[in-house]
C-alpha cells in the first residue's frame, strides 16, 4: 500500500511524500518528487505517530476498574481508544489482581482496536486522596498480594504505582523491580526525603506528575520536586489544562528535559460519554463519588467538585501544547508516542514513523480532530464512516435523568 501526505511527521523530520506499507510495517519513504501512484491521498492533513497512552482506565462507558473485566468490555474499550488516535496502550486497573488477570487473558486476534503493550496497576497502595477528598485510611502493603499481582499478569504487568511513604512500600518497590515491573510514585503524601528513598529503591515513574502528590513548597519540594530533579524518573503528565495548569507544564519543561515526559489521559469510563450526571464509582454513601458529573467542558467531578479522572484524550492535550504553549507539533508527539515507547522498551517497533516500525499512525486535521487511525497497517477507525460505540448497557444502568 502506498500512502501520500504532504505533512508526514517522521522521526527524522516533517516530510512531503509517500509511505509504503507492507505486512503491517513501514517499509520505505519516497519524496513527493518521485510522483508515485498513491492508493490513498491525505493532502492537507497531518500524519502523526500513533498515540501510546500508558495510563487509561476506560472510555465510552467501558470500565477497567471493576473485576473481573468482561472480555467484551475490553474489546469495546480498545475499539474506543482508536477513535481518539490511540494505537497502543497500557490498560490501567486500580490494584486488582483479578482485573490484571482479565487483561492478561484477553486475546487480541484479530486485532480490532489499540494494541495492549502492557498492563498498568494504579495501586492499591496509595495514601493521598487529593484536593477536597477525605482520607479514610489506606490498605497495608501485602507482599503476598504483590506476588499475586505479578503472577496474574503472566509477564504482561509493566507498571505498578506505590506511595513510597506507606509502611513496607520500599519492600514492594524492590519486589516489583526484581520481577521486571516498573514502579511509579502515586497518590502520595511523601515529603522530599521519603520520595527520594522510594526512587533509591526503584521508582522510575512519576504517576500523573503533580496530581494527588505533595507539591512544591519553598521549605520542602515534596514528591513533585523529587521527581523533577531525579534524572532516572520519567514523568506522566495530563495536558488537558484541568488537572494541571499549562503554566505549570511550562515550568516542568524548563526544569526537566522534554524527553523524560510521557503524555497520558488518565481517562476513566466517563470519557467520551455525553455531559450529564451518572451513578458514581462507589456505593459508599459517605463517599463524595456516589454520583459523578461530566461538565460541558470535560471535567469529571465528584459531588464535592473533586476531579475524578479525565474525560479528555491525549490528542486534546497535544492540541493544548501546540496551540496554547506554542510547542512545535514535532516535539509534542515525542511525548505522546516515542518517549513512552523508549521508556518501556518497545521503541524498536512503535513510537515513531520510521522505516521498519509498525505502521501505527493517525491522520488528523489542522484542528486536531482524528480523521483516521491505523494500527499495524490496518485502518481501524474512519471518522467519515464509523460511529462511536458506547457501552449501551452502562448508559441504561448508570446515566441519571436530567
Amino acid at each position: 500500500m502506498i500512502l501520500y501526505c504532504d505533512q508526514i511527521y517522521m522521526e527524522d523530520g516533517i516530510k512531503n511524500g509517500y509511505l509504503l506499507i507492507n505486512d503491517g510495517k513501514i517499509t520505505s519513504f519516497h519524496p513527493a518528487s518521485e510522483q508515485l501512484n498513491a492508493d490513498v491521498d491525505y493532502t492537507g492533513f497531518k500524519l502523526i505517530p500513533g498515540i501510546i497512552d500508558t495510563h487509561n482506565h476506560g472510555c465510552f462507558g467501558f470500565d477497567l476498574m471493576k473485576a473481573p473485566i468482561p472480555q467484551q468490555d475490553i474489546e469495546g474499550y480498545l475499539k474506543g481508544l482508536v477513535t481518539q488516535g490511540v494505537t497502543a496502550a497500557f490498560p490501567t486497573v486500580s490494584g486488582s489482581a483479578l482485573g490484571i488477570k482479565s487483561l492478561a487473558d484477553y486475546e487480541e486476534y484479530p486485532l480490532k482496536g489499540a494494541r495492549i503493550m502492557g498492563i498498568h496497576s494504579e495501586g492499591p497502595w496509595g495514601s493521598r486522596v487529593g484536593e477536597k477528598g477525605v482520607n479514610t485510611g489506606y490498605p497495608a502493603v501485602d507482599l503476598d498480594y504483590a506476588k499475586e499481582m505479578v503472577e496474574a499478569g503472566k509477564g504482561k504487568l509493566k507498571l505498578v504505582d506505590v506511595a513510597p511513604e506507606v509502611p513496607n512500600a520500599l519492600e514492594a518497590i524492590r519486589y516489583f523491580k526484581e520481577n521486571g515491573v516498573f514502579v511509579g510514585a502515586y497518590h502520595t503524601n511523601a515529603n522530599y526525603k521519603e520520595a527520594n528513598r522510594g526512587i533509591d529503591e526503584g521508582i522510575t515513574v512519576a504517576t500523573h506528575l503533580g496530581n494527588v502528590m505533595t507539591g512544591l513548597h519553598h521549605r520542602d519540594i515534596g514528591t513533585l520536586g523529587a521527581c523533577l530533579l531525579r534524572p532516572e524518573v520519567d514523568c506522566e503528565i495530563i495536558c488537558d489544562d484541568m488537572h494541571i495548569s499549562l503554566e505549570m507544564i511550562r515550568v516542568y519543561l524548563k526544569v526537566k528535559d522534554p524527553s523524560r515526559f510521557m503524555m497520558i489521559s488518565d481517562n476513566v469510563k466517563y470519557a467520551g460519554l455525553p455531559a450529564g450526571h451518572y451513578k458514581g464509582m462507589t456505593k459508599d454513601t459517605n463517599s463524595d463519588r456516589k454520583t459523578i458529573s461530566i461538565t460541558e467542558d470535560g471535567f469529571v467531578l465528584s459531588e464535592t467538585g473533586r476531579l475524578s479522572g479525565s474525560s479528555k484524550p491525549v490528542i486534546y492535550g497535544i492540541k493544548n501544547l501546540v496551540t496554547k504553549l506554542n510547542i512545535p507539533l514535532e516535539e509534542v508527539i515525542k511525548m505522546s508516542s516515542l518517549n513512552p515507547a523508549r521508556k518501556y522498551g518497545f521503541n524498536d517497533r512503535k513510537g515513531s514513523l520510521s522505516i521498519g516500525k509498525d505502521a501505527d499512525f493517525v491522520v488528523i486535521t489542522n484542528e486536531f480532530d482524528v480523521k483516521e487511525t491505523w494500527v499495524e497497517g490496518q485502518k481501524l477507525y474512519d471518522a467519515s464512516k464509523d460511529t462511536l460505540q458506547y457501552n449501551e448497557d452502562y448508559l441504561k444502568e448508570f446515566r441519571l435523568p436530567e
